[in-house]
């Protein structure tokens, strides 16, 4: 049987947190770093800026390939109306720095989103794959 915990009794999660007060704030997953033009990029970092927009409902940043910068974020959403990437962009001019502001932005196709628990992260980034590549 395999111990989860290390030696030292730590149960290693692959959270992104801090210790704040005696409280841990956790930020995101380790797992979905990327890096855009040798910039660190935390998905969750942005997503959580991007949710107070008052027509997105609900907001996923994932990474896409760039020959440039190596990756960029790309934002699929789930929004009230129609809202397109320049007025994104402007609203989120003060908000995100340059390399975490999208590249593209997309809105959450049914089929991902049926209700479930959790949406895949891996399938939201092989559908913005297959989005693109056909753009």
């Amino acid at each position: 049987m395999q111990l989860l915990a290390d030696d030292q009794g730590w149960f290693h999660t692959q959270d992104r947190g801090v210790m704040v007060q005696g409280e841990l704030r956790v930020f995101g997953r380790l797992d979905n770093l990327f890096f855009s033009g040798g910039e660190g990029v935390q998905p969750e970092d942005i997503e959580r800026v991007l949710a107070t927009h008052p027509q997105i409902l609900q907001v996923f940043v994932v990474p896409m390939d760039d020959m440039e910068f190596g990756q960029r974020p790309v934002a699929v959403i789930d929004s009230e109306r129609p809202l397109t990437l320049e007025a994104l962009l402007n609203w989120a001019q003060e908000r995100l720095a340059s390399f975490q502001r999208p590249a593209a932005l997309f809105n959450l196709p049914n089929e991902l989103n049926k209700g479930g628990i959790k949406i895949s992260r891996q399938q939201l980034q092989q559908w913005v794959a297959v989005q693109i590549s056909a753009a």
